[in-house]
């Protein structure tokens, strides 16, 4: 029903000897890259009337969506009349194919557009809103009336299309899987590995302009430096995943020039750092890239704030960019500039910016010397809130009217369950932190001895900090100007007192 994109199986026309001429004459002297120069066919005229969905294998709503997208596919064709040209439906993996994805302005998924006839200008469809009449209103063809079914299903009105593990994913908000994390450890690092140098492959350049990835704005640019430097300290010093991070930290302004620099920097380091694998784990991806990209995600993120916990001492220079605060800013600001999955950046960054789990009162640290405990907020915090992801991807499954035995499953969702960790719950089911902060460390911290290393962050100029007011400025001045003036004051005085002691001894002696 829906033609998936192959390039080894696309007509020869799809990347042509012909476009490779005409690349050496524009670049005389330069390598072809055939991926640059691949269209489609598809999206050539005299293709008939079509429907295009881009989308990534890792983006949850996009799998949510595939259900429906083949559900209103066999509908469309079947109601088509013998008059009727056929509708064709297609799907482009942005992951496999991401210069197509770049070149046709892709810029979130999933990325639906239709063409008329032999037409080779998109219209943009919404897939909240997408039925058969209107996608058949697009395309320029007529249908015949719904025809009602088998089990009350309305073939042309609002037809059943959610499947049961495709619907999963529906709220499965940054890829979060109910048994996601009963992996070993070293499977949790293979994941994570896999998920970050995908992030960089497919997430940082992903904006186009005139055609090409667009350059990173000032902001972009300092949050991808903040996210690398994150990264640089938090994560365990003996992880085979620095040799990439440390590459790209001593070429960080080469690596965000261009998205050729950076892509060429992640081919370097690819198969030392994922140990020559190329797809997650079978409890991580169930066999299902989707799944893997975020649940990879997921694990970066809890390693990262382990780390925070235990490699924070380590850190000299600029002790600012190690507090709970812009450690979790950092990672704010990554999902929204980098993070290709709009539902999903839309959540984490709303649910952020309202305070939520109260991390405003929880990540808030004295300037000298935080408590101990303090740096276990942010493990705990970012736990709390995988579990509130896993919890209401539950609740929508049983909102379908698909789940039996509700409070069993919601008790699934929350992890650690009580056979990984019997003491992370006491008899009333209400969370030991200290149990859980445990659990958290042994599965994604590395066990015995670790190499301390210390770290030295250069402080950097122009960081997005809130600075004064006019006024504000002025008045820090003024009282400034008054202290230095006071104790300028304060030590003349003391020194004339001081030597006008001596002077009144010194006479004392001379007349005695």
């Amino acid at each position: 029903v829906i033609l998936e994109y192959q390039l080894h199986n696309a007509p020869s026309k799809d990347y042509s000897g012909d476009e490779q001429k005409r690349a050496a004459k524009e670049q005389p002297g330069s390598e072809y890259d055939e991926e640059r120069h691949i269209k489609p066919y598809f999206l050539l005229p005299d293709n008939g009337p079509r429907v295009v969905q881009y989308y990534s294998p890792w983006c949850g709503h996009c799998q949510f969506f595939k259900s429906k997208y083949i559900s209103l596919a066999k509908e469309i064709n079947a109601r088509l009349p013998d008059d009727q040209p056929e509708v064709n439906f297609h799907a482009v993996s942005c992951s496999v194919y991401h210069w197509v994805c770049l070149q046709n302005d892709v810029k979130g998924f999933p990325k639906i557009v239709a063409f008329q006839g032999d037409s080779t200008i998109p219209t943009i469809l919404n897939e909240k809103f997408m039925t058969a009449e209107s996608i058949a209103q697009t395309v320029g063809v007529q249908l015949n009336a719904p025809v009602v079914m088998g089990n009350n299903a309305i073939r042309g009105g609002e037809s059943e299309y959610i499947d049961g593990n495709a619907a999963l994913h529906a709220v499965d908000i940054l890829g979060a899987t109910l048994n996601g994390l009963r992996r070993t450890r070293d499977a949790v690092y293979m994941d994570a590995a896999l998920s970050f140098t995908h992030a960089l492959k497919t997430g940082v350049f992903s904006k186009q302009m005139y055609g090409q990835a667009a350059p990173l704005d000032s902001f972009q640019r300092e949050v991808f430096s903040d996210w690398i430097d994150l990264l640089y300290w938090s994560l365990p010093p003996t992880w085979i995943l620095h040799t990439l991070i440390n590459d790209i930290r001593n070429n960080i302004d080469s690596v965000m020039f261009s998205e050729e620099n950076l892509l060429f920097m992640v081919e370097k380091h690819h198969d030392v750092v994922n140990g020559g694998n190329v797809r997650w784990s079978e409890q991580c991806g169930k066999s299902d890239d989707r799944a893997g990209y975020s649940c990879g995600i997921w694990s970066l993120l809890h390693i990262i704030s382990i780390g925070v916990i235990e490699r924070h001492r380590a850190v000299l220079g600029a002790q600012d960019m190690v507090s709970l605060n812009f450690v979790a800013d950092t990672v704010r600001n990554y999902i929204e500039q980098f993070f290709d999955c709009e539902q999903c950046t839309e959540y984490f960054v709303e649910m952020f910016d309202g305070c939520g789990f109260d991390h405003c009162r929880r990540f808030k640290q004295p300037g000298k010397l935080p408590s101990p405990e303090s740096w276990e907020e942010f493990a705990l915090w970012l736990w709390e809130v995988h579990n509130d992801v896993n919890v209401k991807l539950v609740e929508a499954e049983l909102t379908r009217g698909r789940g039996s035995s509700s409070e069993r499953k919601l008790d699934l969702a929350a992890w650690p369950p009580a056979g990984q960790c019997p003491t992370c719950r006491d008899a009333k089911r209400k969370w030991d932190k200290d149990a859980v902060l445990g659990h958290l460390k042994k599965e994604y911290w590395p066990g015995g001895v670790q190499n301390f290393r210390f770290i030295v962050l250069k402080r950097k100029e122009n960081h997005h900090e809130e600075k004064p007011g006019f006024f504000a400025g002025l008045l820090e001045n003024f009282f400034f100007l008054i202290f230095s003036v006071s104790t300028v004051l304060w030590c003349t005085r003391t020194y004339y007192v001081s030597f006008a002691g001596r002077r009144r001894k010194r006479n004392h002696h001379d007349y005695v």
